[in-house]
């Protein structure tokens, strides 16, 4: 008997009935007494700051499974060679309001030195609001990626990406479902999609994003079934500028692009987190990582060595009802 998943697909983080998706296009089942090398807590971690499953969701399952994907939504893709921009800033703690940065709000430097690149990025709305915002990053070499109009984040796509092959393959699974449609109340309209992160059992590393085909219960037309390469949401180290400024400098891992920051709640003086987009599977041909400094962040004085970091690495964006 096989399906979509359910709640009851996996237990104690292996799965322990067949599911298939969009009849037969992406199917995992159980992986028997098949172990992984890369620990469930690391996986899942990974899983849950992935960029595809950003949001709210009604459910979700994570486990251990033997993956295939069907060569015909698997075959290479060609992604266009411009940049893609976007306003979403990080949700990475419930209750932690993220708002993107007004158009027209942001400008842009970038200085280079040896091995490390530098960026300014300088955002005036006001301090406790997330902003995402463009930056130019040069390479090593001296070429210069595109840059996203003022208050976007820039996410460069590969000109031609190979996505990894899944037959028959061990894999960890996360597959979340129920995001509600856009223009309803939450909880009222919820879709159909589901969203699959999977990412090799032994390596931690060919990572890849299914997401199925969509039934028109949102009122829209029927979408086809995608495979994409997704980026994992860290949260990355900053140091305050001085206190004579606003900015804070952040260290960006290489190949990653800066996507926000957020006042995370919680007890006492609220921790900031700057986040960054990394390739789960890194491809830039690069190890250096960049210097960018982000304005409008800190308050000015010498309040802002009170201020803590947030926790490192990756970063919780998945929110959902009900969990794995």
């Amino acid at each position: 008997m096989s399906g979509p998943p359910t709640l009851s697909s996996v237990v104690r983080g292996r799965f322990v009935s067949r599911v298939e998706l969009d009849n037969g296009d992406f199917v995992v089942v159980p992986a028997g007494k098949r172990k992984a090398l890369v620990s469930a807590q690391s996986a899942e971690a990974m899983f849950r700051a992935a960029d595809v499953v950003d949001g709210s969701y009604r459910f979700a399952v994570f486990g251990l499974g033997v993956v295939t994907l069907s060569p015909q939504v698997s075959t290479p893709t060609t992604a266009p060679a411009a940049t893609t921009p976007t306003s979403v800033a990080p949700s990475s703690t419930p209750g932690t309001t993220t708002t993107a940065a007004p158009k027209g709000t942001t400008s842009t430097s970038t200085s280079t030195t040896k091995g490390t690149t530098t960026s300014t990025t300088s955002p005036t709305s006001p301090r406790g609001v997330t902003t995402t915002s463009g930056a130019t990053a040069t390479s090593e070499a001296g070429s210069t990626t595109t840059t996203a109009s003022p208050g976007t984040t820039a996410t460069t796509a590969p000109a031609s990406s190979l996505l990894p092959r899944y037959d028959d393959r061990l894999a960890w699974v996360g597959i979340a479902w129920g995001a509600g449609c856009p223009g309803h109340p939450q909880g009222t309209a919820l879709g159909t999609r589901y969203v699959v992160v999977v990412l090799d059992a032994q390596t931690g590393r060919s990572a890849l994003a299914y997401t199925s085909r969509s039934a028109p219960a949102c009122g829209g037309p029927v979408q086809p079934p995608s495979v994409t390469l997704p980026t994992e949401l860290v949260s990355v180290p900053w140091q305050a500028v001085g206190p004579t400024s606003t900015a804070v400098r952040v260290t960006i891992p290489a190949c990653a692009t800066f996507f926000g920051w957020t006042d995370v709640t919680g007890p006492g003086t609220a921790p900031i987190q700057v986040v960054a987009r990394e390739p789960f599977d890194p491809a830039c041909g690069s190890s250096a990582s960049i210097v960018e400094v982000v304005g409008n962040v800190v308050p000015l004085g010498k309040v802002q060595a009170q201020i803590p970091h947030a926790v490192l690495g990756p970063v919780d964006v998945l929110r959902t009802l009900a969990g794995s």
